[in-house]
């Protein structure tokens, strides 16, 4: 029953070797966190910490070779969307998997996940923040950092995903002061509002869903930068015209081949192209896809199996 008040938990069933990697898709799906049953080390948690005696039954029956990753999505958001990405994203990594669903009161995991959410310095002059916490003491412990508040909520994006991280020290690394943007997914709108916070002249953020598109606006105002930020309903650049010294595309490896012919349209001749959200097994074949469009890595960096590049046309 996905009634008012209700998140639903969608539970994926893997192989325990694979527990590393869908724990990572799951991050990339969540927008606010995700929880892991995993037995594989439960006989040796069992012999170091203590009699078994006092251990539920159902505990000591759990199969020890697979582990379920839990995934929360929220009343406002389409937890349909998010199984289909996590079940894309799953089968390019060569993971089996089963999927199930259930609720849970939205209180009981809306009020543990702020324990989780913490101010977070990201590059060198980043603080991702969330609103329920103090600025003044943010500033007195992260002293000349640039706050960016944003809360886990209805679209993708607050920050603590590595793959945001890397997109936002490339953006940082790249950023100049009359700098036009473009974010394409843009989800909560974090890539647009970090560049306008480090000096860009002008965003524009374009996602395929209303609600992103509604919520980024949103997030570009509290962040003081509304009247600096363009939000736009759209399928990728489809429909995109001008120039742009910046685009950035924080989304899956084949939406982002997708985007190319588009992105080398739109980006000026000493312009940066972007790309994350692309797991380390699609890393050969998104080079391939750079050098076809005509682009030259000019940097990666990677965190945890997930890659992102900053591009430049070629000469």
């Amino acid at each position: 029953m996905s009634g008012s008040g209700y998140w639903t938990d969608i539970k994926v069933k893997i192989a325990a070797k694979d527990l590393d990697t869908a724990a990572s898709i799951a991050n990339m799906t969540v927008r606010g966190g995700i929880s892991i049953e995993d037995y594989s080390t439960l006989d040796d948690d069992l012999a170091m910490f203590g009699p078994i005696e006092i251990v539920d039954k159902k505990l000591l029956e759990a199969d020890r070779t697979v582990s379920y990753v839990h995934v929360y999505i929220s009343p406002e958001d389409n937890p349909m969307e998010a199984i289909s990405f996590m079940k894309e994203r799953l089968a390019q990594a060569g993971i089996r998997f089963e999927i199930t669903t259930d609720d849970v009161r939205e209180e009981d995991w809306a009020n543990s996940w702020k324990r989780f959410f913490k101010p977070t310095p990201v590059g060198e002059k980043l603080l991702i923040h969330p609103s329920w916490e103090s600025v003044a003491k943010s500033r007195k412990k992260f002293p000349g950092r640039v706050i960016l508040t944003i809360d886990p909520g209805m679209a993708f994006g607050s920050g603590q995903h590595e793959t945001t991280k890397l997109c936002m020290e490339l953006i940082e690394k790249n950023i100049t002061a009359d700098c036009e943007m473009l974010d394409v997914g843009t989800g909560s709108g974090i890539l647009s509002i970090a560049g306008l916070l480090l000096g860009a002249k002008h965003a524009t953020g374009i996602d395929i869903d209303k609600m992103s598109v509604k919520v980024a606006a949103e997030n570009a105002q509290i962040n003081g930068v509304g009247d600096k930020f363009t939000a736009v309903c759209g399928d990728l650049a489809t429909g995109i015209d001008g120039r742009f010294n910046m685009i950035t595309a924080n989304i899956v490896a084949d939406i982002i081949m997708r985007l190319l012919p588009d992105a080398v349209r739109l980006l000026d001749d000493r312009g940066t192209f972007i790309a994350s959200g692309i797991i380390s097994e699609r890393r050969e074949d998104m080079l391939d896809s750079f050098e076809k469009a005509g682009l030259a890595v000019t940097e990666e960096r990677d965190d945890r199996g997930w890659c992102a590049f900053s591009c430049r046309k070629k000469k």
